[in-house]
């Protein structure tokens, strides 16, 4: 187990991520998918504002670009609308990790 300063935030006019925590993974994948998810969650907390769309946004321009009224969706729209969200989260989002032996001077850092 190591120690991951895990950093998150968006991209665009807001600044890209920045150190959220730190914290025990087992690897480093681990961490990376904990950091992405504070990114979507930080992506999630701005949607219907600065541009930030949510999924009900994408449904909508969805539903006017295929002639499609919002109640007559099938499983198969929504799984393409949940695509193409995911994919507008994914433009958004910035993340990274780094254990603490590569960011020694990390001064969020502190022994429990």
């Amino acid at each position: 187990m190591a120690k991951y300063n895990l950093y998150a935030g968006l991209g665009g006019g807001f600044g890209g991520y920045q150190y959220h925590c730190t914290e025990d993974f087992d690897t480093k994948e681990d961490a990376e998918s904990a950091a992405r998810q504070l990114a979507i969650e930080e992506y999630q907390s701005y949607e219907g504002y600065h541009g930030i769309l949510c999924e009900d946004e994408i449904a909508e321009d969805y539903c006017e670009e295929n002639g499609i009224e919002f109640d007559e969706l099938s499983n198969e729209d929504w799984e393409e609308i949940e695509s193409m969200y995911m994919e507008e989260v994914e433009s958004w989002i910035s993340y990274m990790v780094t254990t603490i032996e590569e960011d020694p001077e990390h001064d969020r850092y502190y022994e429990w």
